[in-house]
């Protein structure tokens, strides 16, 4: 990152705040993490509504399965036409977009946020992870977790439904509300993702990351050009997107996970991380 100061635009904010990093230890994660010693980032992202679905709204929470240890918050000013639909339903207009900074800068504080832990979205379709990596040169390096696939493996849901986040929210009994915004669905997200793991945990005796990346390996969705149209229209209507054969193997998954380094035992990284504060309104984007 530049040394050049770095502002973001939390949701409610009238003008963009400095972004500050702590430094924290960050422990290397990979496939033979303990779940109760592994780092978890969950995300949730805003977007204009329309095909290609620019990103609108970054939010996320760190984590561990015991406490929170930081937020990050920001608007993205991505300078595109908000579909109407999508505006009703997150409340995000172009005018709280001003000051806000653009998607790639979000995105590399988000990174550095993110650094070292595993991902975790809300999503079947890997919509949102797909977002935020979308553009770069190399995919996403952190393991992802999936809290629709791990709800199917822990809770009894019927085959081929998707669970929503707040039908989780209500049936694990947690308390908070999703209210189409980033930085509280994420927060909703981190709630769902403790509650099912502690549950696999128990129930199905998982006790690493590489556990559960082997039980809810990723789908992969078929994001063509030649699809965006047909895409675009089902979520529109709110139906669940294309996806092709779930990876059937998820050793590839641990792979881009992590270095053969980090994988062959866990521990703490010799350097500290730079993580975004938990008491600014902006937390840490990428």
């Amino acid at each position: 990152m530049s040394n050049s100061q770095l502002f973001l635009k939390p949701r409610g904010a009238n003008a963009p705040v400095p972004w500050e990093e702590i430094a924290v230890d960050a422990p290397e994660v990979g496939p033979l993490t303990p779940l109760d010693e592994a780092q978890f980032v969950a995300l949730d992202v805003e977007t204009t509504g329309n095909s290609p679905f620019l990103v609108l709204e970054l939010g996320a929470e760190r984590f561990t399965l015991e406490q929170t240890l930081s937020f990050f918050d920001t608007l993205v000013d991505c300078r595109a036409p908000i579909n109407p639909y999508a505006r009703r339903r997150h409340h995000i207009d172009r005018s709280m977009l001003i000051g806000a900074p653009v998607f790639k800068d979000a995105r590399r504080a988000f990174l550095r946020f993110a650094h070292g832990a595993v991902l975790v979205e809300h999503s079947h379709d890997a919509f949102d992870t797909w977002l935020v990596g979308r553009g770069l040169e190399s995919p996403l390096e952190h393991p992802i977790i999936d809290t629709t696939a791990l709800a199917r493996l822990v809770m009894e849901i019927p085959k081929g439904q998707v669970p929503g986040l707040q039908r989780l929210v209500t049936e694990l009994g947690l308390d908070i509300t999703p209210a189409h915004a980033a930085l509280d669905d994420a927060r909703a997200t981190a709630m769902v993702f403790r509650a099912l793991v502690k549950r696999a945990m128990g129930e199905l005796g998982l006790k690493t990351v590489g556990d559960v990346l082997t039980l809810v390996p990723r789908p992969v969705v078929d994001r063509t050009p030649a699809n965006r149209k047909g895409s675009a229209a089902d979520r529109a209507r709110g139906a669940p997107a294309r996806t092709g054969q779930p990876r059937s193997a998820a050793p590839a998954a641990l792979r881009r996970a992590t270095s053969p380094a980090q994988s062959a035992r866990p521990g703490r990284s010799r350097r500290r991380r730079r993580s975004g504060s938990s008491g600014s309104p902006g937390g840490s984007p990428a």
